[in-house]
Order: C-alpha cells, then sequence, then structure tokens
C-alpha cells in the first residue's frame, strides 16, 4: 500500500505556478470591472477602500479555490506570485488598453448627455438665478429691518456678563447711589 504524495515534482511544481501565471487574468479583469466603476461613477475613498476590499476578498476566494481543485489543497507562495505575475502582464497590456476604451466611452456618454440636457439644465439654472436674487432680496430687506429697529435691551456697562467696564461711568453711578443714599 502506497502513501499519499506530500510533495509536488518538479514537473508538477511548473505546471502549477504556469496555471496561476493564467489564471492571474482573470483577476486582472474582475479588478478592472472595478476600475470601470470607478470611471463611470467617481466616488470618494471609502467606497474605494471598501472595493478594494471586497476585491482582495474575492482574490481570497479565487485563490482557495485554485489551491483546493488545482493542488490538493496545499498551498504554496508562489500560487501568488504566479497570480501577480499574471496580473501584472494583463493589467499593463490589455487592461490598460481596456481602461482607455471606457473612460473614452463614459466621456463620449457624458458629452452626449450634456448636449441632450443642455436646455434643461438652462431653464433650471434660470429658475435658480430668479429664486436666489428673490431670497437674497429679501434677505437684505430682512437685515435692512434689523438694523434699523434693533435697540439694545438693557443698558449699563457693569452688568456682569459684560467683558467691558467703563470705570468712569461705574465712579459716577456710584456717587449718584451715595448721594440718594445721604439724601433718604
Amino acid at each position: 500500500m502506497e502513501g499519499l504524495e506530500s510533495f509536488f515534482t518538479a514537473s508538477q511544481q511548473l505546471r502549477l505556478f504556469l496555471l496561476s501565471c493564467l489564471f492571474g487574468v482573470p483577476i486582472g479583469i474582475v479588478y478592472d470591472i472595478f476600475r470601470a466603476l470607478r470611471i463611470i461613477f467617481p466616488h470618494g475613498k471609502l467606497l474605494v477602500a471598501l472595493e478594494d476590499i471586497l476585491f482582495f476578498v474575492i482574490y481570497g476566494i479565487f485563490l482557495m479555490c485554485f489551491t483546493i481543485t488545482a493542488a490538493r489543497s496545499e498551498f504554496r507562495v508562489y500560487f501568488c506570485a504566479g497570480n501577480l505575475l499574471g496580473f501584472l502582464v494583463y493589467f499593463f497590456t490589455v487592461g490598460n488598453a481596456v481602461v482607455s476604451v471606457i473612460r473614452r466611452i463614459a466621456m463620449l456618454i457624458k458629452k452626449g448627455l450634456c448636449f441632450i440636457f443642455r436646455p434643461v439644465n438652462q431653464k433650471f439654472v434660470l429658475i435658480f438665478k430668479k429664486c436666489r436674487a428673490f431670497f437674497v432680496r429679501s434677505l437684505q430687506k430682512r437685515k435692512m429691518n434689523k438694523k434699523i429697529s434693533e435697540t439694545p435691551l438693557i443698558v449699563g456697562s457693569d452688568l456682569l456678563y459684560n467683558n467691558k467696564v467703563n470705570k468712569k461711568s461705574k465712579r459716577k453711578k456710584v456717587r449718584k447711589l451715595e448721594k440718594k443714599a445721604g439724601k433718604t
């Protein structure tokens, strides 16, 4: 009775490395899908970070499936190296061409939509300007009325919450209070 082999022969390792290089291409395609989403729908850093996390989760699942099906569930580091090599070859050749085509298509669609919605946009801008002028005028009138009717509720410089205290006026008030107290 022969036991299971716990190692790969050199030819098996070469075959697995070449397979992992070949399977770097689908990983590049998945990455290009995320790049296309970023081009079509620009978004912030948080969503980009979530997309990157999702990409690495997908890659981890892919690597696990590759290891289980092609390598008898025996993980080797050169699987990742082969995936990276295949990914980089795809990324710098076909991937860049695909992304440039996607950018051009997205730009053409954007220009077409701008051309189609230009009359609607112009009407919206005109309505917005009229509404803005109306509200700005009403706010300016309120400010003018407020300045005219603005009178201080409490007059006095010796209040606790007043930061500026006029010493001369305080002395005058103290003298007046002393005179009143002396008369009564």
